[in-house]
């Protein structure tokens, strides 16, 4: 009853906040033309004021919960005080490149600075017997997904469904795989940022009126980074006394943020193999691709929604219900992982190809106009420069 309360209740004020948000900067907006307003996929400026009411709502949860419960001891109150530093500083981080537009380097130079402050509160991944293989490894998780939710970001009200199917999948493994009570302060604030999640997507879902912007990203970033080290690297994922091998431990994070780190790796390594620089933005994402075959806009954040949804619960009822031993577990995890590996790459290619073939068809058809209404010479003239 108290979380269905919770979830409702930072629904609407989500909402009406987010509602206010916008009314306040179209007005801005309307005074001066370079407001917060940028272009993502759709072809009209809108702003990109949505991450606020991320930042607001978890801090009024996180207030909620102290002055309800008090402050967690020990071990959970040092991770949760960790939580607090680590998504302050990437709301930050995203409201100064939203306002100043920052150089990538500062920008990346902050997200370190995020693993950083994780790993000097003793939270970071314990996967491998050397200790600065671990803090390397955390380092790029933590930068690598505050990147990936950033460029996810790229069309209407994905970055913020898979976010809450990732948070909604976090909860799931509380339920089925209880563990200390300090996590009541953990379970307290997800529940909350799913609510202000769903708040935001109601402004956000095709076509938007907001973005949630660089603002909501980097906070995002910052929050998925610490669920997926506290909740999933470092579960020990037991079942009737055993423990599960590292490389169960490497898959289940993996399944579980399968849709920003597919949409990253196949950017990353499609640009690179054209020559092309990963961090210019371009409109080549997954979620671009399967516009491009078809997929009506407003039911790609759901497919891939569901992909992520699937993903992780097939992982955490998998180890809970239906796969008993060690190597049936990687088996059937590799196995899945590897068949959504190739239909997302046939998506990529096929999708790729239809786009350069529109984007041609596109150039050619604005050619024809122009000579229509300039004539041959100008037209002419026009191509040569």
């Amino acid at each position: 009853m108290l979380g269905t309360v919770l979830l409702v209740g930072s629904a609407i004020f989500s909402y009406l906040l987010n509602l206010n948000l916008f009314r306040h900067a179209r007005k801005r907006a309307e005074a001066d033309t370079g407001g917060p307003n940028v272009i993502r996929w759709a072809s009209t400026t809108k702003p990109t004021v949505g991450g606020i009411s991320f930042f607001v709502t978890f801090v009024l949860a996180v207030v909620a919960f102290f002055l309800a419960y008090g402050i967690p001891t020990r071990e959970a109150g040092s991770n949760f005080l960790a939580l607090i530093i680590v998504t302050t500083l990437g709301f930050f981080i995203g409201l100064q490149d939203d306002t100043y537009n920052t150089r990538p380097l500062l920008k990346f130079l902050g997200q370190v600075t995020c693993a950083v402050i994780m790993i000097m509160y003793d939270l970071h991944i314990s996967v491998f017997d050397i200790p600065a293989l671990n803090y390397f490894f955390t380092v790029f998780w933590v930068v690598g997904i505050m990147n990936s939710v950033n460029l996810l970001d790229n069309m209407d009200a994905v970055t913020g469904t898979v976010s809450l199917i990732i948070v909604v999948v976090t909860i799931m493994r509380l339920m089925v795989f209880p563990s200390d009570v300090g996590d009541n302060a953990f379970l307290f604030v997800l529940v909350a940022c799913a609510g202000a999640f769903i708040g935001f997507l109601i402004h956000n879902w095709h076509p938007s009126r907001i973005y949630m912007g660089d603002t909501g990203s980097q906070f995002l970033g910052a929050f998925l980074a610490f669920i997926g080290i506290h909740f999933f690297w470092n579960f020990d994922w037991g079942i009737n006394g055993s423990s599960q091998p590292w490389i169960t431990r490497m898959i289940v994070p993996v399944m579980v943020f399968i849709v920003p780190i597919m949409d990253t790796t196949f950017v990353t390594v499609g640009r690179l193999m054209r020559g092309q620089s990963p961090f210019v933005g371009g409109k080549d994402h997954l979620t671009h691709n399967m516009s491009y075959l078809g997929v009506p806009q407003h039911l790609v954040p759901v497919a891939l929604g569901l992909v992520s949804l699937t993903s992780g619960a097939l992982a955490i009822f998998g180890l809970r219900y239906f796969l008993q031993t060690s190597a049936l577990n990687t088996f059937a995890f590799v196995g899945y992982l590897g068949i959504l590996a190739l239909i997302f790459f046939f998506i990529y290619k096929r999708g790729e190809r239809i786009g350069v073939a529109k984007q041609r068809f596109s150039k050619t058809f604005q050619r024809a106009y122009l000579e229509r209404q300039n004539g041959p010479v100008q037209a002419q003239e026009k191509q040569h420069s």
